[in-house]
């Protein structure tokens, strides 16, 4: 009879334990979607607060969902939730100076009488740093006219020859160069890696500055400190060492060549464009060329293009492929007839090109973003033509959606629609035509990106594009305030607080009462 009794306690302690743990492994989507709740059958005011606190933390972390979601279940709390967030808003903003959209969205949800006060003064601070912000890309475009598309090709540029740069040393010295060939694949640069690299030659004792000891590494024995100092004295854009760089491009060995003109492109020193021209002609491999073509971009003298423009006919496509961004980097209007000649040479007809160099995806798409950079006549015409050709590669039509999108042309915006409204399109495609319409400030294409607010498909970029337009989304967003799905609203609000205009304020409010 005992035993009976033993193994029915150690069944009743068995399910006891599964109940806890079942419990604990739900609680936190218990928490984050039934705090309210949970505080209604509990009563416990202890626990109100660290719901809140719970809540509070998601507004920081995890994905736009999450957020959206903890923002709405700490508006049930009220007045007590209205009171942590005022704290945790003036703290973060004092501390860091940025300010929490998600938050400002949960403390409206609360519908505090404060909310007027509180909205005011975070998009004060919001505006005057959005101002801050456009004031520096309105210097960079009218000093550079560069658009965004242009620059990440010319960064996946860079990033592809610090990996080769990274296999060489590899492949040259094995394990003696793990440091800096991590410090060459990194996605953030780190000049600091570069330079201990460069100098643990030296003794501690060494005369000289850094910049001057640099230099003298470039004279060293070793290929592996001559390639670290040169990326150490591009990443600080040191114009002292010109110099002493140029004579490296035209007499070392491949891998440090590269090196040299990637560096001289970093520095953007006008002296080195002779030198860079030369070795873009005559450089021995593809990635010398193609370094120098790239280099030759960033210093952006006009008196390169024409070389540039010869380069469209090298016989690799890397070096076409840099060439044409580089002369779409610089922005003279003497480039668009022959980069519309690579396309048109490059165009398979009946699975065949008049050149196979031309054919190639990376070429392609070099050259049509830089005419979406450059613009002209017959332009837009072309880019359409690719954009709506199936015929062409994805990557390739991608890259002509987001070239129309740089161009401004009201005739741009409307193949871009057709594209956008084109269900039987790839999706990724009518994504980046979603997303070039919103490059432009147009009042009907902000009615079109709200409407597609909530889209399972479009509406994160939708969010994007409206908070990139600013102020000329202000109206229609506004208006759409006043749907009946709270999602929809909540997202619509989430990205008024994110453009920070005041007008948005008494709208806010009123929806949230």
């Amino acid at each position: 009879m005992s035993g009976v009794k033993w193994r029915v306690s150690l069944l009743f302690v068995l399910i006891t334990v599964s109940i806890f743990f079942s419990l604990l492994a739900s609680s936190d989507r218990f928490v984050e979607f039934r705090g309210n709740e949970t505080y209604a059958q509990t009563g416990d005011g202890v626990l109100r607060e660290d719901l809140i606190a719970n809540l509070t933390s998601r507004l920081e972390a995890g994905n736009h969902e999450t957020r959206l979601n903890a923002a709405s279940e700490l508006g049930k709390f009220g007045e007590t939730a209205a009171n942590s967030l005022i704290e945790k808003i003036e703290s973060d903003t004092s501390s860091s100076g940025k300010i929490n959209s998600y938050m400002l969205l949960a403390f409206l949800e609360t519908g505090d009488d404060r909310a007027e006060n509180i909205l005011f003064e975070n998009f004060e601070k919001i505006q005057a740093s959005s101002e801050a912000a456009n004031e520096i890309t309105a210097e960079v475009k009218a000093e550079n006219g560069i658009s965004a598309d242009i620059l990440r090709a010319i960064e996946e540029k860079d990033k592809a020859t610090r990996r080769n740069l990274a296999i060489s040393l590899d492949r040259d010295y094995n394990d003696e160069t793990n440091t800096l060939e991590a410090a060459l694949r990194a996605e953030e640069q780190n000049s600091s890696i570069y330079d201990s690299f460069a100098l643990s030659e030296f003794e501690p004792d060494e005369p000289g500055s850094e910049t001057e000891k640099l230099i003298k590494a470039l004279r060293s024995d070793s290929g592996s400190i001559r390639i670290a100092a040169l990326m150490a004295l591009g990443e600080r854009r040191e114009a002292a060492a010109i110099d002493s760089m140029t004579p490296i491009l035209t007499r070392d060995y491949s891998p440090v060549q590269s090196s040299a003109a990637f560096a001289l492109g970093e520095i953007g020193d006008e002296r080195a464009v002779e030198v860079l021209v030369k070795q873009m002609k005559d450089g021995d491999s593809d990635s010398i060329r193609s370094n120098a073509a790239i280099a030759l971009g960033k210093i952006g003298k006009e008196t390169a293009v024409p070389d540039l423009i010869q380069r469209l006919r090298d016989n690799r496509a890397v070096v076409r492929s840099s060439a044409a961004l580089s002369l779409g980097r610089i922005g003279n209007e003497t480039a668009v007839e022959p980069l519309m000649e690579v396309l048109k040479n490059g165009k398979l007809v009946e699975g065949r090109a008049r050149d196979s160099v031309n054919a190639n995806e990376d070429v392609r798409k070099s050259a049509i973003l830089a005419l979406g950079e450059i613009g002209g006549p017959g332009v837009t015409e072309a880019l359409a033509d690719i954009l709506t050709d199936k015929e062409e590669k994805l990557s390739v039509r991608m890259a002509a959606a987001a070239a129309l999108g740089n161009t401004g042309d009201p005739q741009a915006m409307e193949v871009l629609k057709n594209v956008f409204d084109d269900s039987s399109e790839d999706l990724n495609l009518r994504n980046q035509a979603f997303l070039a319409l919103g490059k432009t400030e147009n009042q009907e294409v902000a009615e079109l990106l709200v409407a597609k607010l909530g889209d399972s498909e479009f509406g994160a970029s939708g969010r994007e594009a409206l908070i990139e337009l600013g102020e000329v989304a202000v109206d229609p967003l506004i208006e759409n305030l006043k749907t009946t799905d709270r999602k929809i609203r909540d997202e619509t609000a989430l990205i008024l607080i994110e453009i920070g205009d005041p007008k948005a304020i008494k709208p806010l409010i009123e929806a949230y009462q």
